[in-house]
């Protein structure tokens, strides 16, 4: 089973010079899950991306524009249909995320951000034997087998 990262799922949304790898990691037969982690890291990035048109802002600043126009909140509303719905039909599953016990051995061992942390725990939990990934910061993760492999290829 293959645990979809977000890094997959946004350059398949969003062309990139890394889509194709993102497109390969997908068209496996196998099946495919991701997290709410994952879901939350990919809303807010596509919200980000419509909402500030290509500026750079916090989510602090994100947060603002949602509290004071009615239609970002519309658009926000209508950007987590379109995240889920997209998700949906690459025929990922949903799988609940670790528990935040389940952190600590992966940013100790991988040096581990705390989402990427979560990612990791809850791909193995999972019984992902694949992480479908295209962020470097997991070239060192033993547990999984890294794909794409035309990706990964020299990187770890």
């Amino acid at each position: 089973m293959i645990f979809v990262d977000s890094s997959v799922i946004l350059n398949v949304l969003f062309r990139t010079e890394l889509t194709d790898y993102a497109l390969e990691a997908i068209a496996s037969d196998e099946p495919k899950i991701t997290s709410e982690t994952v879901i939350d890291e990919v809303y807010f990035v596509a919200l980000k991306r419509k909402l500030v048109e290509g500026k750079v802002l916090s989510a602090a600043a994100v947060r603002r524009i949602l509290q004071r126009k009615e239609s970002a909140r519309r658009t926000a509303v209508e950007i987590l249909a379109r995240v889920v719905g997209s998700i949906r039909a690459m025929g990922i599953v949903v799988a609940s995320d670790s528990k935040i016990e389940d952190l600590a051995p992966y940013v100790e061992k991988y040096g581990l951000m705390p989402h990427d942390a979560k990612i990791l725990a809850t791909a193995i939990s999972a019984g992902a034997d694949k992480l479908a990934v295209l962020d470097t910061d997991f070239r060192n993760v033993e547990e999984l087998e890294l794909v794409p492999v035309s990706f990964w290829k020299g990187k770890v």
